[in-house]
């Protein structure tokens, strides 16, 4: 843990036993099993830092004592030196930064793209875009994906840590999911409920035309080709047109894509007596378009439970198909819509149902099956 100080593992060591009332050299090589040279080298090294002090022995007999510089008054310093090492280190950057921006006009084209070969890299690329901002991160997720392996993610909530870091330092996350990525890999009750919870402002969207990262707008990463099961390979792009023309291509997305996160993190709009969380995350679910098997999946429920909620919350708002339950829902303010999109989402159910594209689909004895509920009401 004393690693960040420059402490090295024998140090840390020797330290940690004179905190524990080791107080001589023969104390501390029959207590850690080191011997004299490298205990005195350590000892050494400590003293130079100030976190241990050393007295001759009492009248020229046994042996030289070491006690500990108590840990709260010998590791402030060094603490403080190295915040001060950070913020001037933070400070050069950015001048570089401001250099290289300036320089970039003038620089060759082909210096404003990059490109980023091989999964590893990919995924160091990733961590490293993220790492970088200073404000926001803008994402469109969908697969294939270079990081989804389990050693990746967080073990309690399926999250990346580094998006977790980012977010809990106060970097703003806006998310575009595509329903693909919903139906095989993300996890709605799990990971993305999670990022919501942190502050992410998470939408849906269907066939969304190409994964995308953006750090502030300064630099993003886009695929160059994908495989058909791994992303391999991916562009990075510098301050340039290409990169203002990305983050405008974004928003643009943005401005069509469902919210979902409020219904996650427990914030859904309305009235009082609005719905229950179960419900909000039903009602979140119904605008994705994904299959009825597949929401029951990201609720956690069986298929019949899952049609048994949907059709207690059916008859809650009067709603005998999925189309007035979509009208009624967003007439009550239950239901989230992008700015300036003045249309209801809905899903029909009963004798129709809508699809995706919301072309009607025929269904028999009233029953949804496994089909997609619409997204919303196209224009």
């Amino acid at each position: 843990m004393l690693e960040a100080l420059d402490l090295d593992p024998v140090q840390q060591q020797v330290y940690e036993a004179l905190v524990d009332g080791a107080v001589t050299v023969s104390e501390l090589r029959s207590g850690l099993a080191l011997s004299a040279a490298r205990v005195r080298a350590a000892l050494a090294a400590l003293e130079q830092l100030n976190l241990v002090g050393r007295f001759a022995a009492e009248q020229g007999r046994g042996e030289e004592r070491y006690l500990p510089v108590a840990p709260e008054v010998a590791f402030e310093s060094l603490l403080l030196a190295r915040e001060e090492e950070i913020h001037r280190t933070r400070r050069h950057i950015q001048l570089l930064a401001a250099r290289f921006r300036a320089n970039a006009a003038g620089r060759d084209p082909l210096d404003l793209v990059e490109i980023v070969t091989g999964r590893a890299a990919v995924i160091r690329q990733v961590d490293q875009l993220q790492r970088s901002a200073r404000k926001e991160i803008r994402g469109i997720d969908r697969p294939p994906y270079a990081n989804s392996d389990p050693d990746r993610l967080d073990p309690k909530t399926g999250m990346m840590p580094v998006q977790q870091q980012m977010l809990r330092r106060g970097i703003g996350y806006r998310t575009i999911y595509d329903t693909a990525g919903l139906a095989t890999v993300r996890r709605l009750d799990t990971e993305i409920e999670a990022a919501a919870e942190l502050g992410e402002d998470a939408r849906v969207m269907a066939d969304t035309p190409t994964k995308m990262l953006i750090a502030d707008d300064r630099i993003a990463l886009i695929p160059l080709r994908a495989a058909p099961h791994e992303l391999v390979s991916s562009v990075v792009v510098h301050p340039s047109g290409l990169l203002e023309v990305l983050c405008a291509f974004f928003e643009v997305l943005w401005a069509r894509a469902l919210p979902i996160s409020d219904y996650l993190a427990g914030r859904p709009p309305g009235a009082s007596d609005g719905p229950s969380p179960d419900e909000a995350r039903l009602l979140a679910l119904l605008t994705t378009g994904m299959t009825d098997q597949v929401m029951a999946r990201q609720l956690g429920i069986s298929y019949r439970t899952f049609q048994r909620r949907l059709h207690g919350l059916m008859e809650r708002l009067g709603a005998a198909t999925r189309f007035q339950l979509g009208m009624r829902a967003a007439s009550l303010g239950w239901v989230l819509q992008p700015p300036g999109n003045g249309r209801a989402y809905g899903a029909v159910n009963g004798d129709v149902d809508g699809g995706v594209n919301g072309h009607a689909e025929p269904r028999t004895n009233g029953q949804s099956g496994g089909g997609r509920t619409a997204v919303n009401v196209r224009r």
